[in-house]
């Protein structure tokens, strides 16, 4: 049995549960919902601003190091044709295989040591008119020290034929067993400036003998 003190306790909070419902759902509860969601609106507003501002901020960053990035390329490239002006002065350069990327920049590099290049997709019939051969992938990559190419290569042409080697550990260029005209450079080519004046010097010290050595 319910007593008396028990019921008017639940009587009160019904009508006070009312109360509040009613508060709410009547004007002064609007007011204090629009109130609310006013902050969270506001809030929400000055979070945006932040995160706009920042995204403005990385913005202007990635772009100032995209400047600086490039006019250390630009200096690299000067650096590099100037380290390799004369190297190659009347040499002609025959490239066989890599991509567009690769042999643009072999060519620039070459050109400013003074040579000159050709770039074919198959050996040549009369290749003792290149005083170098440089195989780029991915022909070098199918081209093993001891290879049939190799030997027919070398019934044709008496130069000294360059190609790198993925995997190589050294960074010295190996020269073939059957051949010191054969040339395993440590690969593959990626462009790099230092890379590419490594390869200028190689290809210089490999056509003394065929060329007066440059200075």
């Amino acid at each position: 049995m319910i007593s008396n003190r028990t019921l008017f306790s639940v009587l009160i909070a019904v009508f006070l549960s009312l109360g509040v419902g009613i508060f709410l759902g009547g004007s002064g509860g609007h007011s204090w919902l629009e109130q609310r969601e006013g902050i969270l609106v506001e809030k929400l507003e000055l979070r945006m601003d932040q995160l706009s501002k920042d995204q403005d901020r990385l913005r202007k960053d990635l772009q100032g190091r995209e400047k600086t990035l490039k006019r250390l390329r630009g200096q690299n490239r000067a650096l590099l044709r100037e380290a390799v002006k004369g190297r190659l002065k009347d040499r002609l350069v025959l490239v066989l295989g890599g991509s567009d990327t690769e042999v643009s920049q072999l060519r620039e590099a070459i050109q400013a040591a003074g040579g000159g290049i050709a770039r074919l997709s198959a050996f040549p019939s009369l290749p003792d008119r290149f005083d170098a051969i440089v195989v780029l992938p991915d022909l070098s990559d199918k081209i093993p020290h001891d290879s049939q190419w190799m030997r027919d290569v070398r019934m044709s042409y008496s130069g000294p034929v360059l190609i790198p080697r993925r995997g190589e550990e050294t960074s010295r260029p190996v020269f073939g067993m059957n051949s010191e005209k054969s040339i395993f450079l440590p690969g593959p080519y990626t462009g790099e400036s230092l890379q590419t004046f490594e390869w200028i010097r190689w290809i210089q010290d490999a056509t003394n003998g065929r060329k007066e050595a440059s200075p």
